[in-house]
């Protein structure tokens, strides 16, 4: 009698079928066993026989992320809410996906730590940050304007500084649009810690800022 045939005799590119906790996701045998000796890639080659669905008794939650992962590598974001981030940090280890759970683990980050933007902060911090460069007078990247007068704030400690001069009613932030791409280049490294969310950078162009250490991560190795 023939034995079933495995996985490794199917393409690459067939799709598979999961029910994770009775939600239905689609994916490919690529994207399921593209990192080795995971739960998922195991799965595959154990159970999956070329047709029907793999029941993973599991919350689905999360699992498009796992998916996203697996397509994504460290291009991947994870969630900048913390709670969600914890949750998926938790998924990670239960599919055996050590590098998710890196990514997703809070970095402790101390004075002479070298650092880079993190790819899903760069969209929230690039108009203040041009805000900052074009303003020399500030340390604090976010400004706001009160009764006429600008003031400065941190997000994460709610320090405050007024500015001795403010030129950001003239910034055309369509002609700074290239910083998004620049700041993910960008590498500086911590000269203080301010309480327990913040820091002061000093980066490669030269500038100094005052940030919430949320916004940044250790930068990779050279």
């Amino acid at each position: 009698m023939d034995k079933p045939s495995s996985s490794s005799s199917y393409s690459s590119s067939d799709r598979i079928r999961l029910n994770v906790g009775g939600k239905i996701f689609e994916t490919t045998l690529s994207t399921l066993t593209k990192i080795p000796d995971t739960v998922l890639s195991t799965m595959v080659a154990e159970r999956w026989r070329g047709e029907g669905e793999l029941f993973i008794d599991r919350d689905p939650t999360h699992f498009s992320k796992i998916l996203n992962y697996l397509r994504d590598g460290d291009e991947f974001n994870v969630p900048v809410d913390r709670d969600a981030c914890e949750e998926l940090r938790r998924e990670a280890q239960f599919y055996n996906l050590p590098g998710l759970a890196e990514l997703c683990s809070p970095q402790m980050l101390n004075v002479g730590d070298e650092v880079q933007w993190r790819r899903e902060a760069v969209d929230l911090y690039w108009r203040p940050f041009v805000r900052y460069m074009v303003d020399d007078s500030l340390t604090l990247p976010f400004i706001y304007d009160r009764n006429n007068h600008t003031l400065a704030k941190c997000i994460g400690c709610e320090e405050y500084q007024d500015p001795k001069c403010s030129y950001l009613f003239d910034i055309r932030y369509e002609d700074w649009a290239p910083m998004k791409h620049h700041m993910l280049l960008m590498r500086g490294e911590i000269t203080q810690l301010m309480g327990e969310q913040c820091c002061i950078i000093a980066w490669d162009n030269g500038q100094q800022i005052h940030l919430p250490r949320s916004a940044v991560r250790r930068a990779d190795p050279i």
